[in-house]
């Protein structure tokens, strides 16, 4: 496999593995404290669907959470819409085990399979930040990991993601009030996109499940209001995240995320709906 194919996977799971199709992950870290366990409201499921061509939002799929009685996050599970069987089946689960409050591995299964086909190992300094996120992944054939670099106040960090099939490249975003503000992916010299975001003030509840994952995608502390990424070379995305339109619960989280985008389809709309326990 190439690491332009690598690449496609991550960033296909990172956004939407049924219509968005890139090369690089464009994402964000954690706080630098270390994981907390999570606070109340806790997710509990959320629901994912597209309006792609003007027809009505079609559901693709639903991921749902469960927690120990620390409130850390132990398992989540991810279903799929078969639109045949008009009903969500199951796609994978993954579970994590903890070492000092902190993540120690997440390993991932398929449905009715003993063996995890992904196991992520994690490493941390000693101020409690990651330092490395190792993927061990059979389903591909090919391992990679994630090393992190901080500046001194944290603001400034670099992740330089490598494969065991030589391929590699890096991500470095900037933060300012627990948000990413700006990023770059470059690939060795070349420069593959770079990045503006804009926040709402509203508690982001995947932050609140208090680890980082490997796609990093569960970092801001608040709620992504705009992107503005000029994408240069290496990949473009199909659709392109531009605005996000927030409905909010009596506490104040999150209940239903519309995405609007600036290419494709002029009427392409998501949404996310979730609920909390």
């Amino acid at each position: 496999m190439s690491i332009g194919n690598e690449m496609s996977r991550i960033m296909k799971r990172r956004i939407s593995t049924l219509v968005l199709f890139a090369t690089f992950v464009f994402a964000a870290c954690e706080d630098d404290e270390s994981p907390m366990p999570v606070t109340d409201p806790k997710l509990d499921y959320y629901i994912e669907s597209y309006d792609i061509d003007g027809l009505g939002f079609d559901p693709q799929m639903k991921v749902t959470y469960e927690y120990n009685s620390d409130d850390r996050i132990t398992k989540y599970t991810v279903f799929s819409y078969d639109p045949n069987a008009a009903s969500l089946k199951e796609l994978r689960y993954f579970v994590f085990t903890y070492v000092n409050n902190n993540v120690d591995k997440i390993k991932g299964y398929l449905p009715d399979v003993s063996v995890p086909y992904v196991d992520y190992s994690y490493e941390y300094f000693p101020d409690g930040t990651v330092s490395k996120i190792s993927e061990k992944n059979s389903g591909t054939g090919i391992n990679s990991q994630a090393s992190f670099s901080y500046d001194d106040i944290g603001n400034s960090v670099k992740v330089a993601y490598t494969f065991s099939n030589g391929g590699s490249f890096e991500y470095e975003f900037f933060r300012d009030g627990g948000n990413i503000v700006s990023d770059k992916t470059t690939k060795g010299s070349q420069l593959c996109s770079d990045g503006e975001y804009t926040y709402d003030e509203h508690v982001n509840p995947f932050n609140n499940l208090g680890y980082v994952d490997y796609l990093l995608t569960n970092v801001s502390a608040n709620n992504k209001l705009t992107e503005d990424v000029n994408y240069v070379a290496c990949a473009f995305p199909s659709l392109i995240p531009e605005t996000y339109v927030y409905e909010y619960n009596e506490k104040g989280y999150p209940a239903i995320v519309t995405t609007f985008y600036k290419s494709g389809s002029p009427s392409a709309k998501g949404k996310k709906e979730l609920f909390y326990k």
